[in-house]
């Protein structure tokens, strides 16, 4: 996952100030881990327009952005069935759109919007990884990149037994995002639901992906 696809390169100029807020949220949240440590799961924020309601009835694509295909695979089944759980019409887009890749135009953006509508799919769910932010002893260790695979929880530097190191206490906190687009309306309000999710320590393998899918599917409850 990483930063939106561009995909929805026209999309994301479109609704840059609706997102706006989402940024300064991260940016709050980023100091605020500095101060407190321990594993915790929350929704850091969500916007949901009066039009969200709209989707009950529509066909939804599931697209999570990932350079790692398994990866990618495995977080659309696993929204998909949640939502497929509860009575919504939810496909995965590398069931349905195999070779979709990221659009390098807004030209190429229009065409793949346009066939996302001939196929009847009226909802998008695009998830992605904003930032994964690292701290040592509470201090800022670093924001890296994308991991090469969610399942690559593990830790993080010198927790050496012997007594001439000193002891390192590492934290290291996934922050994940959700857009849900409803290409039925107006170009200006597709945008209808947008989540900042963050686990931090995750205790176990699939803990990020449980989380993460449990708060978008509680959006259509």
């Amino acid at each position: 996952m990483g930063d939106k696809t561009a995909i929805f390169y026209i999309l994301k100029k479109t609704y840059q100030p609706a997102l706006m807020k989402f940024k300064k949220s991260l940016i709050l949240f980023s100091i605020s881990i500095l101060f407190f440590g321990c594993s915790t799961t929350k929704l850091m924020d969500s916007w949901k327009s009066q039009s969200f309601d709209s989707l009950a009835n529509s066909k939804i694509l599931v697209v999570s952005k990932s350079p790692e295909p398994e990866v990618r695979k495995s977080y659309e089944v696993a929204i998909a069935t949640k939502l497929r759980a509860q009575n919504l019409d939810a496909i995965e887009s590398h069931l349905r759109f195999p070779e979709l890749t990221e659009a390098k135009t807004p030209e190429e953006a229009t065409r793949i919007v346009k066939a996302f509508k001939e196929a009847g799919i009226s909802g998008i769910i695009l998830t992605s990884l904003k930032q994964t932010i690292e701290t040592q002893n509470g201090n800022m260790a670093g924001q890296m990149g994308i991991p090469e695979s969610y399942e690559d929880k593990a830790s993080f530097g010198p927790n050496s037994g012997s007594s001439d190191v000193p002891i390192v206490a590492t934290s290291k906190t996934y922050v994940l995002e959700a857009l849900t687009y409803n290409l039925g309306l107006e170009q200006d309000k597709q945008l209808v639901n947008v989540c900042l999710v963050d686990v931090t320590d995750p205790d176990a393998p699939d803990k990020i992906q449980k989380t993460f899918t449990k708060i978008i599917a509680d959006q259509f409850k």
